[in-house]
């Protein structure tokens, strides 16, 4: 190696051994300030219970927010949400009230509403995608979560569509709801829930609009009836064929398996002979 080589090596080495504190600690700033942004982004241990507490930006794009439902806050009604953060903090989470969320693009017009939230909803999971702040309120949708019987997956209801489905509460969406928007999506389907409330005449719409012809009522019925007993049929049908097939099967087994059987009594015969020739 010639000096000139083992120069450069040498300087090399030396760069490497000494200690640049200027640089670790840019590293380390760096490092600090990037786990500051993503703790402010997630807020993996906030627990929010007012409006107010909800970051802009989980507003801005919906974040959708985990907890349980716990009850009605009355006049205004409002949803009471038991929010639950990604790190829970017993003493700390606790001590915190639920958060009161207003239903967006629906009033509620009936009690009902409060005892079907009551009978069904209460101590289930929920999860809540902020939309906007009205006052002090935050305005969001709420999905419930049903648990079911074990093999079945769980449940999962739109709180506003379904009070709307169910005459409890009338659509009451934005006019100026802009298209490509989270909100544009919710506007259909709470709009189509009010007009099958109006053509079954649920909850409010019994008093509001007249009666149903009776010939509609009677096709109403005989097309439900006969829909259960086609599913009812068609279960039937299954486990017809279910049984049929296993017969197929066991009498298929059983024509194969019948030459080795009549080679294996075959074979118990002739011994006994040669025992007596013997």
């Amino acid at each position: 190696m010639s000096q000139k080589e083992g120069g450069i090596f040498y300087n090399i080495t030396s760069l490497l051994d000494q200690d640049y504190r200027g640089v670790n600690i840019a590293i380390y700033a760096f490092a600090t300030a990037g786990l500051a942004a993503s703790i402010h982004k997630i807020r993996p241990v906030s627990k929010f219970s007012k409006a107010t507490k909800v970051p802009d930006h989980f507003i801005r794009k919906h974040e959708p927010l985990k907890g349980v439902y716990t009850g009605i806050q009355h006049s205004p009604m409002r949803l009471l949400v038991d929010h639950q953060a990604p790190i829970y903090l017993p003493f700390w989470h606790s001590s915190k009230p639920p958060l009161p969320v207003k239903l967006w693009g629906i009033d509620v017009v009936s009690g009902n509403a409060v005892n079907w939230l009551e009978c069904v909803a209460r101590g289930n999971r929920v999860t809540l995608k902020p939309i906007t702040r009205e006052n002090d309120d935050l305005v969001s949708t709420v999905l419930l979560h049903l648990p079911q019987s074990k093999g079945k997956p769980v449940e999962t209801l739109d709180v506003g569509q379904k009070l709307v489905e169910l005459g409890f509460a009338k659509a009451s969406v934005p006019q100026d709801v802009k298209k490509n928007t989270f909100e544009s999506t919710l506007v259909p389907a709470i709009l189509s829930a009010e007009a099958r409330a109006k053509s079954f005449r649920n909850g409010v719409w019994s008093d509001k609009l007249p009666p149903l012809p009776v010939y509609v009522v009677y096709w109403r019925k005989g097309s439900q009836l006969t829909a259960e007993l086609a599913v009812l049929s068609a279960k039937k049908f299954v486990q017809f064929l279910l049984f049929s097939t296993k017969m197929a099967l066991l009498g298929a087994k059983n024509l194969a398996m019948r030459p080795f059987k009549s080679a294996r009594s075959s074979k118990q015969i002739q011994a006994p002979k040669q025992i007596q020739a013997t």
